[in-house]
């Protein structure tokens, strides 16, 4: 009877020890941090009275007799199961998701704990509300190597948040550009002729009369401001003078809409040997493909040597226009259009358009000037030059406006007979002149009282090799802010052809940043500023890579980093 009254005195104790654990579980509810008990209970070694006899041919086996003893507390576990979150009210406070505890240091040793009640103590170090212990952590550094980048520091130290300091306000000075231009794009403007060769002089093995000769070519594609014609430059490696193929544009093509180039004979010839007798070169030219080719010399025979390529490209390829017809209704009589825009004034404002057409088998052209918004999107047209045909019709009766989308990214041409008495339908035209995609960053910018702007970068694809970029700030509704516009506010970036910057704007070397005067001052008592945009990354010690490339792949155009 004594060894049962012992027997229950031992589950007494081990579910007196778990009622301990669940008061304890319930004492601690609001206790920052804590993670509850649950008690685990093993039974007691067993006394055996009787041992197990195994069966045998007569009889059968018996169990042991064996009488428990008791029970005890094998182990109190702690439940690490994150709880919820609760707000608190005091601003320092925090809490851990997932695994992992607070770093405290307790004087010259570190603790860990899961309670994050921390305050801010006189020095405005956090610390722990309870214990006064330094709570550490790892300080963020900017990278020496790359200031556009912070890293950790190596080992972990008290954080002092000091609440109430001031600091200087720091205007931005450098703001740079991390992003691919599409190579592929089309044209954001219709500019005639795009550059051709793409990339630096191009060249040919040719031999004259068993002589082999290293030729190299450039070319100088014009077709605006009324002059029609375009020119091939052929220049001999000896220095020679050069010739110009010279194409006089003797009409449009009414199916494509492109200039009908006719190749003039009389300054075909080229000095390829330095004799004193210049040869007359023949040149070869399909207007049905635009290729061009170098075929024969007078007296001699050209020819390509065993691997090499007679000299040839494709002009047709090159040509970018917009193309419409205006019907005299009065007489049924079509007239067809072209429209290029001037791009040797594409960094600047106002840019002249010109509208060629053909009459007669003679062809024409018109003037209009164009204005553009900061933004780069059409604003107006003015200054219309030249003539129309048809009765008492002048230049003055062509209407050219910006179309009524609101949005600046079409100029609709039409004309009138009379725009005075509002006569508008003697000539049917809705021509459509339309730019293309245009590629914009957002960069978050600061003044000299460190008051935020946003400054906006547009990049617009001028020719094969060159893009525009045009630089405003805009309000928080996407207006643009005219008071704030730069000085310059746009410019080219010029690409070799293997995609990398080749030159920004008026700067030989495409490592210079461009300097934009930011007047500040207008909106406020601000100080003015110099604004550098960098395309390379040269500026945060980045690779050319890291800045403004020009491959076939998607834009991804961005403002990565200011100061």
């Amino acid at each position: 009877m004594l060894r049962s009254l012992m027997t229950a005195v031992t589950g007494v104790r081990a579910h007196q020890t778990m009622l301990d654990v669940v008061g304890n579980n319930i004492a601690n509810v609001n206790t920052t941090g804590f993670k509850k008990d649950t008690t685990v209970f093993q039974d007691l070694l067993y006394q055996t009275s009787q041992g197990a006899s195994a069966p045998s041919d007569n009889r059968g086996g018996t169990d042991a007799a064996q009488v428990g003893l008791g029970v005890s507390v094998a182990a109190i576990e702690t439940l690490h199961t994150q709880g919820g979150a609760q707000y608190t009210g005091n601003k320092s406070d925090m809490m851990i998701s997932g695994e992992g505890y607070f770093v405290l240091r307790d004087g010259t040793s570190r603790v860990y704990s899961r309670a994050g009640n921390f305050v801010l103590d006189a020095s405005s170090d956090l610390v722990h509300s309870g214990t006064g212990y330094n709570v550490q952590g790892y300080k963020m550094e900017r990278d020496p190597l790359n200031p556009t980048e912070f890293v950790q520091a190596g080992d972990i130290s008290d954080i002092n948040i000091p609440l109430g300091s001031k600091i200087e306000a720091r205007q931005t000075e450098v703001v740079g550009f991390k992003c691919n231009l599409d190579s592929r794009a089309e044209a954001y403007l219709p500019i005639g002729f795009a550059d051709i060769p793409y990339n630096d002089s191009q060249y040919a093995y040719v031999k004259i009369d068993g002589v082999e000769y290293k030729t190299s070519y450039t070319t100088d594609l014009t077709s605006t401001n009324g002059e029609g014609y375009l020119t091939v430059t052929l220049d001999p490696e000896n220095g020679k003078d050069a010739a110009k193929l010279v194409f006089d544009m003797t009409g449009i093509d009414e199916e494509g809409g492109l200039p009908v180039l006719t190749l003039n004979s009389d300054s075909s010839t080229l000095d390829l040997n330095g004799t004193s007798t210049p040869l007359t070169v023949t040149v070869n030219y399909d207007n049905e493909t635009g290729s061009l080719k170098l075929l024969s010399a007078s007296d001699s025979s050209i020819t390509a040597p065993e691997g090499s390529t007679v000299w040839a490209t494709n002009l047709q390829e090159s040509m970018n226009y917009n193309s419409f017809t205006v019907t005299d209704k009065s007489t049924n009589t079509d007239y067809q259009f072209i429209a290029e825009f001037d791009e040797s004034k594409l960094d600047g404002s106002p840019t002249n358009i010109v509208l060629w057409y053909e009459e007669d088998g003679q062809v024409q052209s018109l003037t209009a000037t164009v204005s553009f918004k900061a933004d780069g999107s059409f604003d107006s047209v003015t200054d219309l030059a030249g003539e129309f045909p048809g009765d008492d019709f002048t230049a003055d009766n062509l209407w050219i406006d910006v179309s009524d989308s609101g949005e600046g990214q079409t100029l609709q041409v039409r004309v009138a007979k009379d725009l005075d008495s509002g006569v508008k339908d003697v000539y049917d035209v809705a021509a459509n002149i339309i730019q293309g995609e245009v590629h914009q960053t957002k960069l978050t910018v600061y003044d000299s009282k460190g008051d935020a702007h946003t400054l906006e970068v547009n990049f617009k694809k001028v020719t094969e090799n060159s893009w525009l970029w045009e630089a405003f700030f805009v309000d928080e509704d996407g207006n643009t802010v005219e008071m704030l516009t730069p000085t310059p506010s746009s410019g080219l970036l010029s690409f070799n052809g293997d995609g990398k910057l080749a030159s920004v704007s008026s700067t030989s070397s495409p490592t210079e940043p461009i300097e934009l005067y930011v007047p500040y001052s207008l909106t406020g008592p601000l100080n003015d500023t110099v604004l550098k945009l960098d395309f390379s990354g040269k500026s945060f010690g980045l690779d050319s890579l890291e800045g403004v490339t020009q491959y076939a792949s998607e834009t991804t155009s961005k403002g990565y980093y200011q100061d």
